[in-house]
Order: C-alpha cells, then structure tokens, then sequence
C-alpha cells in the first residue's frame, strides 16, 4: 500500500466523516498516501474516476442517495469500457438479501455493512486496501464483508 485513491459516494454527512476520519487514521498509522475523493451524492463521481484512472483505487458507493442509488452509480461504472473493472465496493446501513444479490448481479466487488465502530471501519478498510486487486476474482462466498 502507496498511493492510493479512495472514491466515496455517500449523502450522509456523519458517515462521510466517519470515513475520512477513518482513512486518515489509516494513512498516518501505515505511512501511506491516501487521497480520499468524496462525492457528495455522486456528484461527478464517474467522470472524477475517468480522469485519474487510477490502477491503485476503488469506489465506495452509499446505496440510498437522492439523486442517483449506488445501483445506478454501479450500473454507470460498469457501461464505461475505461473503468469498467474498476473496484466497487457496495458501502451501506441495509443487510437486505435484495440489495446485496442485486449488487453481485450488477458488477460489485464486495459488500459491506457500514460498521458503527471507529476500528471496525478501519479494519474493512485496510482489508479492502490490501487486495490485489490485478488477480482478484469476484467470489459469492466471500462477497459480503464483515
């Protein structure tokens, strides 16, 4: 882990700083550098992706936003030949069955429940940053993150 970008998706403002709290814990801890690119909503979200294209990054989307849901986001990201395979990461409050089979079925990488501990966070986290990305291939055995 070097450089990084972290993409987050997300309308709630309490878990956007959640997150950037957690990712900038994360990166002082590990001496790494981690450039966290928040969207609001998604607000320009897949065209902030196109432009950097990073091979060191990944996208947590937030499913319930007002203007567009993580599926749609999802969906985008996966119509768009130079980012389609970038890594997605489903980040939401809901352990619905539907959401999460929806979210294998339109391209996700992983799902996850939005953790309400400070160091539970930090752990998904770090696990999601660690994959290797190059060689991993989607599993329905592993795909809910806990």
């Amino acid at each position: 882990m070097s450089n990084l970008n972290i993409f987050y998706a997300d309308d709630d403002e309490d878990d956007l700083m959640f997150f950037s709290d957690a990712v900038e814990s994360i990166s002082n801890t590990n001496n790494a550098v981690i450039k966290l690119h928040i969207h609001r909503n998604g607000e320009k979200l897949v065209d902030k992706i196109k432009e950097l294209n990073s091979a060191n990054g990944v996208v947590f989307l937030d499913l319930n936003m007002p203007k567009k849901s993580g599926f749609q986001f999802l969906e985008e990201i996966r119509n768009e030949s130079v980012i389609k395979k970038f890594p997605v990461i489903i980040y939401s409050t809901s352990s619905n069955k539907n959401d999460i089979n929806r979210s294998l079925q339109l391209g996700a990488n992983f799902y996850a429940v939005k953790p309400y501990k400070f160091d539970d966070l930090q752990k998904m986290i770090l696990a999601i940053l660690n994959i290797d990305w190059y060689n991993h291939k989607v599993d329905i055995n592993n795909f809910i993150l806990i």
